[in-house]
């Protein structure tokens, strides 16, 4: 049997996690924030961690085996916002559903790209988040890459520590050795306020990272391992004070 039909019968019955009623509302796009966002600002002692699984909609990001990065992206999101909340961390989310985020706040960019990674960018600042964790899967033209690789700012010694602590979670559930990666050109890590990495949880192009990906309990235990060790790092984060911008532009007149 080919390894595409293999993978084919590991993910029969696929679905994404269950969502509790209040999240399955639909969000208020226009002109106006989704209804989560006033519910997670800081309060006396909280502290809000956003979680932002990656891409959305029309953009479905990367495939492989019968897997959707946007499918796989927002399961293990919901597991990680679960497992926050039952500990106490308010949890945002730019998403809570299969749509992208180009529309969550009203914005003069005309690009839908450089629109939704803005308003994931300007959730995380709306709500002062001590820390933002960004959820995706990765791909390769090398079918023998595996395991999870996570992301921080390259200037960003809290960043480093927090993708640190993720990585060697993530990498004890996987099997895997990889090791944290600063860059200096991922948008939304780079502009956050706040410690920020974005989690790339396996290979979709490799035979047994799709495998466990596509399996419930993995994910959970995906989710469960970054959640454990984000708190490590966050739960005595400051939280940033609130943030005003002249312009959405004057982010990307950065980017290099």
């Amino acid at each position: 049997m080919s390894l595409s039909a293999c993978v084919s019968l590991l993910i029969t019955g696929f679905t994404v996690g269950p969502v509790g009623e209040a999240e399955a509302l639909t969000w208020p796009w226009h002109h106006s924030t989704p209804h989560n966002v006033s519910n997670s600002a800081p309060t006396q002692g909280g502290r809000s961690i956003v979680i932002d699984p990656g891409h959305g909609g029309v953009d479905g990001g990367t495939s492989g085996g019968g897997l959707v990065e946007k499918q796989i992206a927002l399961d293990i999101a919901l597991r990680l916002r679960d497992h926050l909340a039952r500990l106490g961390f308010k949890t945002p989310m730019t998403r809570m559903t299969d749509t992208d985020v180009s529309r969550l706040f009203p914005s003069a960019l005309s690009s839908r790209h450089k629109r939704d990674l803005q308003n994931r960018l300007d959730l995380i600042r709306k709500t002062q988040a001590v820390g933002a964790i960004s959820i995706h899967v990765n791909s390769s033209a090398n079918a023998r890459d595996r395991g999870p690789i996570v992301f921080y700012a390259v200037h960003s010694d809290a960043g480093k520590l927090l993708a640190t602590d993720v990585q060697a979670a993530v990498n004890a559930v996987s099997g895997s050795t990889q090791r944290p990666l600063p860059r200096k050109n991922l948008f939304l890590i780079r502009h956050a306020p706040c410690p920020a990495i974005l989690v790339e949880v396996g290979f979709v192009t490799n035979a047994d990272d799709a495998s466990r990906l596509a399996r419930p309990a993995y994910r959970q235990h995906m989710a469960d391992a970054i959640a454990v060790a984000a708190i490590r790092s966050l739960r005595e984060a400051p939280i940033p004070p609130p943030y005003q911008k002249a312009s959405a532009r004057n982010d990307w007149t950065l980017v290099r």
